[in-house]
């Protein structure tokens, strides 16, 4: 069974080497190099540092180096092709996304927007966003921030492309849903694994900045085993205490965003704080494609050059924890009427 409080002992994440004042290095060198020691809150002066270009309009049919289809995954169960819809948050250039209203209307309903992990979106992001539309009756964004730009990436590059990029696309998010698709932002909600829930913790991260970005955007966030590692810096920036209300998941078997390294506080400042203490890394992967039902129990390897981590498919935990999400929605909806 998940406790809510593991017993884990915390100490300092590890810090990148100090970098003094090229910590606002031109935009150049930080999206190749994005040293970064000052421990300092992100400001306006920084959002250049944090803001790729755009540089694609379109998404790969096979993304990953060939691993699926982006087809069997969209337009096959019913969900909305990608299309460079929303406005990056500097203005320049737009950001892939799949814009799905619900069928029976946008009004009334909670919207998500999904947000994916290291490497881009794959099937489980579109797995999720399925279940969030029929058994929550939601409607849904899935946003892309790598496509977009050309990359392939992830978070242990310690790059641009990073937490403070992350944020200022969901922010990017939210800000199109409520002034072009109408929707109501007391009924928005981010949601992100690994990458995309280290993107969800930062996003609700209580600096001015953030602050300011994100009041009357969301109502809340959820956040599947994100990367917790934060020293202050802007490749690795703080986490907590939160703006609005948090959901955060984790894993005891995860080796490739592993509490212990993290300070405790990033868990216990949230709402709700669940650890499944045997689970790995991305125990709710949609291993057969968003199209195909998951094989309950099967492990695999994750595509990624940095941490070949584990990731074993739990049926029992994807259901304990979407359970979970539903009543936490549920909960913040019901105080806001």
């Amino acid at each position: 069974m998940p406790s809510t409080r593991p017993s884990v002992r915390s100490r300092p994440g590890p810090r990148l080497h100090a970098a003094g004042a090229l910590c606002k290095a031109a935009l150049a060198v930080a999206v190749t190099v994005f040293v970064a020691g000052c421990a300092a809150p992100f400001t306006a002066a920084d959002v250049p540092l944090a803001q790729p270009p755009i540089v694609v309009d379109r998404a790969p049919e096979r993304p990953l180096k060939g691993s699926y289809s982006l087809y069997n995954n969209t337009r096959k169960v019913g969900l909305a092709a990608l299309q460079p819809l929303v406005p990056a948050y500097a203005g320049a250039g737009r950001l892939l996304a799949s814009w799905n209203p619900h069928p029976r209307g946008v009004a009334g309903r909670p919207t998500f927007v999904v947000v994916h992990g290291g490497h881009g979106l794959v099937p489980t992001n579109f797995a999720t966003a399925l279940w969030l539309r029929d058994a929550l009756g939601a409607n849904v964004m899935v946003l892309d921030s790598y496509w977009s730009r050309g990359r392939e990436e992830n978070w242990a590059t310690w790059t641009a492309f990073g937490a403070n990029m992350r944020a200022l696309d969901a922010i990017a998010a939210a800000r199109w849903l409520r002034d072009t698709a109408a929707v109501d932002p007391a009924r928005i909600f981010l949601y992100g694994d690994s990458q995309g829930g280290w993107t969800v913790l930062r996003t609700f991260t209580d600096e001015p900045f953030l602050r300011s970005q994100v009041a009357g955007l969301y109502r809340g966030g959820i956040a599947l085993y994100p990367n917790c590692v934060a020293d202050g810096s802007l490749a690795q920036p703080a986490l907590g205490p939160y703006v609005a209300p948090v959901i955060v998941f984790t894993g005891g078997r995860d080796t490739a965003t592993p509490i212990q390294p993290c300070d405790r506080a990033v868990f216990t400042r949230a709402a709700q704080w669940h650890h499944y203490a045997d689970q790995t890394h991305g125990w709710d992967t949609a291993n057969r494609g968003a199209h195909t039902p998951s094989v309950d129990g099967e492990c695999g390897k994750a595509m990624n050059v940095y941490n070949r981590f584990a990731v074993c498919r739990s049926d029992a935990t994807t259901s304990d924890m979407r359970r979970r999400i539903a009543a936490f929605i549920e909960g913040l909806q019901t105080q806001g009427r």
